[in-house]
């Protein structure tokens, strides 16, 4: 990410991104700035990867922002030094690091929300032409006031790996109703 991309970028959402991303992960690039909807909401998603062109499936970093706000309303950081492993965060310290990096990034999330659960979750990355599965520690939580559902993934660094909010869930249909920006199984099929 070069100087004048991440300049940019973190002008749109206060406070500054740097504080999400590594010194490494600084030096990626941008492959993709792409509009679209979250929900009705007018939204940019931002992909960095280390190479210069987009490679679907692979390590990347990706900042979802509303449009009119600047708000993160998602971010991925799916990176090959995730992999699985049997060290995770332990629950209590995912959900400490969840409410300190909403208190910095979404404090409107913290006004009235319900922790529904904390546990493993698995999200798939290819490196160097094999299937890698990256785990972090998920606590997934609903805000009150709006019904949808915010939730981070806890790397076992401690670091946010995943994080997405205003998330519509259809019960009845048993699944998500909200676009997944950051999901590239979802991405392959509306690019």
């Amino acid at each position: 990410m070069n100087v004048t991309q991440l300049t940019t970028l973190s002008s749109q959402l206060k406070p500054n991104l740097q504080r999400l991303l590594s010194n490494d992960e600084l030096n990626f690039n941008l492959v993709l700035t792409h509009k679209g909807k979250h929900n009705q909401q007018a939204v940019t998603l931002y992909r960095f990867e280390p190479q210069q062109t987009m490679q679907l499936n692979s390590q990347h970093i990706s900042f979802l922002l509303d449009d009119e706000s600047g708000k993160l309303q998602g971010f991925v950081r799916l990176l090959p030094q995730y992999q699985s492993t049997q060290e995770q965060v332990t629950k209590d310290k995912a959900l400490e690091i969840t409410l300190k990096f909403l208190q910095e990034f979404a404090p409107d999330l913290l006004n009235n929300y319900k922790n529904n659960w904390i546990d493993t979750h698995d999200e798939v990355i290819m490196v160097d032409g094999g299937k890698v599965s990256l785990t972090g520690m998920k606590v997934k939580c609903r805000d009150l006031n709006t019904g949808l559902y915010f939730w981070t993934i806890i790397a076992p660094d401690g670091s946010v790996m995943v994080f997405e909010r205003d998330v519509e869930w259809d019960f009845i249909r048993a699944g998500r109703q909200t676009q997944k920006w950051l999901h590239d199984s979802w991405l392959v099929k509306k690019l």
